[in-house]
């Protein structure tokens, strides 16, 4: 977890540290200010550094009281002391070190966790209070698993990984290195999957995995069900937003965005590169393409090719659907002509 460190930083220091060019700095002015802080434009102060990520923000960069602006390059604000960068938001990572720097759990377990004799534990693994780790689970060197987790027998996990409190990896799930799961998160829930048999919903088994690729980050109360017979995976380096449902046998590409609320049904197979707006819904059995974009509140009931952008309900190709919505924006004048054309035609 990052905290806030108490630090202060001179803009000049912070501008070799940062590896940044400083310009408009005003000797005896706000040029040689000493900032506290990290803040965005609007909320910035005078011992602040805020930053323009995106050309548009220049007018509140000149609004903003802050003491120092982080700009990239071809970007200057008259009078006010700038840090030109190559790329602000990889900056701004080493900022964010400075000011809230990572502060790992500490390594062992805690004394109220519970952790089966089988189990291995690589070096440096840290394990928090009132957590259990069943037989036969392999958990590698520095992951930390926050408090009230549970992982099941024989589930694999990682070197580097990060659990925050409260989630839960069932049984045989397998999660790789580098992944960050946040609170709530569920990994191997059984599928949904009913028959009806004697004129009864007969609950069929899931005996399948998960399994979570390197580099995995899955939001907080982001449910992934176990495959029926083999596995439900999801790709490398794939961003998971809070309150996702993938449903089992999915398999979900590479380097995929997922915002919020999006809904995967059963068997659904995603490309590399796709990004899903919020409360996407998309239909069993689906197949995406690479790099797809499906904007937000659409519901996929087609599969959709390489490249395309998506929207609607039914979802279809965004200019097909932005010709539907301007039609639909005229009905009300078109139902008025109609009524007046039918009023005028009675009369005649």
């Amino acid at each position: 977890m990052r905290r806030k460190a108490e630090r202060q930083i001179g803009i000049q220091e912070l501008a070799e540290r940062l590896g940044a060019r400083l310009v408009g700095r005003l000797v005896g002015s706000a040029g040689d200010a000493v900032l506290s802080d990290l803040a965005t434009l609007p909320e910035a102060g005078p011992d602040d550094l805020s930053f323009v990520s995106d050309p548009k923000h220049l007018d509140a960069a000149r609004e903003s009281r802050a003491g120092a602006l982080l700009v990239p390059e071809g970007v200057e604000i008259a009078g006010r002391p700038c840090l030109v960068v190559g790329n602000v938001w990889k900056t701004l990572l080493t900022a964010f070190d400075l000011w809230y720097p990572d502060e790992p759990a500490p390594e062992g377990v805690h004394p109220t966790a519970v952790v089966d004799p089988a189990a291995e534990l690589g070096a440096g693994v840290s394990v928090g209070p009132m957590s259990v780790i069943e037989a036969g689970v392999k958990i590698g060197a520095g992951t930390q698993v926050g408090a009230q987790c549970f992982i099941g027998r024989d589930a694999r996990i990682g070197e580097g990984c990060l659990l925050y409190p409260g989630v839960r990896i069932m049984e045989r799930i397998q999660v790789g290195r580098g992944v960050i799961l946040h609170s709530g998160v569920v990994l191997g829930a059984d599928g949904f999957k009913y028959e009806v048999i004697d004129a009864m919903p007969v609950k069929i088994p899931q005996v399948g995995t998960v399994v979570i690729e390197d580099g995995v980050e899955i939001g907080a109360n982001t449910t992934i069900d176990r495959a029926f017979l083999n596995e439900t995976r999801i790709g490398m380096m794939t961003k998971i937003d809070n309150l996702v449902h993938v449903a089992h046998n999915c398999r979900i590409g590479r380097m995929n965005g997922i915002a919020g609320q999006v809904g995967f049904a059963g068997s659904i197979q995603t490309g590399d590169g796709c990004i899903l707006w919020g409360q996407v819904g998309i239909r069993d059995q689906a197949k995406i393409g690479n790099r797809v974009t499906i904007l937000a509140q659409s519901g996929v009931k087609d599969d959709i090719p390489d490249g395309e952008t998506w929207f609607g309900a039914p979802a279809m190709p965004v200019k097909e659907a932005a010709r539907i919505v301007a039609a639909q924006r005229r009905l009300p004048e078109l139902m008025k002509r109609v009524k007046e054309l039918e009023k005028k035609a009675g009369t005649e």
